[in-house]
């Protein structure tokens, strides 16, 4: 099945729709005249999905959401499913994950919460079905750094030479919550997470089940190659990794107070640029939904 072609912006203004205006590359783009405190119609809902699925990150500004119409918002999208990390779980809605450096009375605690949120990653690959959509919110922004970076990784293995597409062909990588903790230096894997995700294998190339395109399957839950050597393996997927973050693959979003952002687990990773986390007060507010096996 071909990709989809990106949504007309103009179209919006003669029914009512929001806007749709892609970023000059078409990898990503901010949706307009829309509140997200309201429930979505069937047919604004389609709008949003279409735009989701033709650009892969979208951003809808000025959205002053509580946890309550976030999880709304998040749910017309499908099921929602919580974090391994207990720690980070909202106080009253366990499905809602906040990552925060702002204390009780509004100072900084001088640590960014999740050092794994800083390298390239994609959104819980270490369990059998990896989340589909991750929808965040920006109660608080750092004034200088902390921005996302998105990489498209259709166009990243679009673009991959064809010898290393023969090389990637039938290869499958083992995810795995407890290394990718280790890798970041991150604190050691639980007994209770490490029973929650097990280990499990993901195809390295992996075929969107909505629009038919493939796209590169990789990031720092990736621990190694099934029949390679972590040498071997952590050369390959570095290899690939810096093809696949290069500029021309790469959308940085600048937060502004108030943003909503969601973006397609199935063909991307993000990372979060750093930021003085002693003097910036940074806090997001995420959902996940809950997604279905790579094939």
């Amino acid at each position: 099945m071909p990709l989809l072609a990106s949504v007309a912006p103009d179209a919006a203004n003669k029914t009512n729709l929001p806007t749709v205006t892609p970023q000059p590359s078409s990898f990503g783009a901010e949706i307009g005249q829309i509140d997200l405190r309201q429930p979505l119609s069937d047919s604004v809902f389609e709008r949003v999905h279409g735009a989701f699925l033709a650009h892969k990150v979208l951003v809808f500004r000025g959205q002053p959401l509580d946890d309550e119409a976030h999880q709304a918002f998040a749910m017309r999208f499908g099921p929602l499913e919580g974090h391994i990390n207990v720690s980070t779980r909202h106080a009253k809605l366990p499905q809602v994950q906040v990552f925060s450096n702002v204390k009780a009375d509004g100072t900084t605690t001088g640590v960014h919460p999740e050092k794994g949120t800083l390298v390239w990653h994609t959104d819980k690959s270490y369990v059998a079905e990896p989340s589909l959509t991750t929808i965040l919110r920006s109660p608080a922004i750092a004034s200088k750094g902390g921005d996302t970076l998105f990489a498209d990784m259709t166009r990243a293995y679009e673009d991959l030479p064809a010898a290393t597409k023969e090389r990637l062909r039938g290869l499958h990588a083992v995810h795995d919550w407890k290394r990718s903790r280790e890798k970041s230096n991150e604190r050691p894997a639980t007994e209770d997470e490490m029973r929650a995700a097990p280990p499990v294998v993901h195809p390295m190339v992996r075929t969107h089940p909505e629009t038919g395109a493939k796209a590169l399957y990789i990031g720092n839950h990736t621990s190694c190659i099934v029949g390679w050597s972590f040498a071997d393996s952590d050369a390959f997927i570095a290899e690939l990794e810096a093809h696949a973050t290069q500029p021309q693959y790469v959308y940085r979003h600048k937060w502004q107070v108030d943003d909503v952002m969601m973006w397609d687990n199935r063909c991307t990773m993000h990372c979060v640029e750093p930021y003085d986390a002693a003097s910036e007060r940074r806090a997001v507010h995420r959902v996940v939904v809950k997604g279905d096996r790579p094939y």
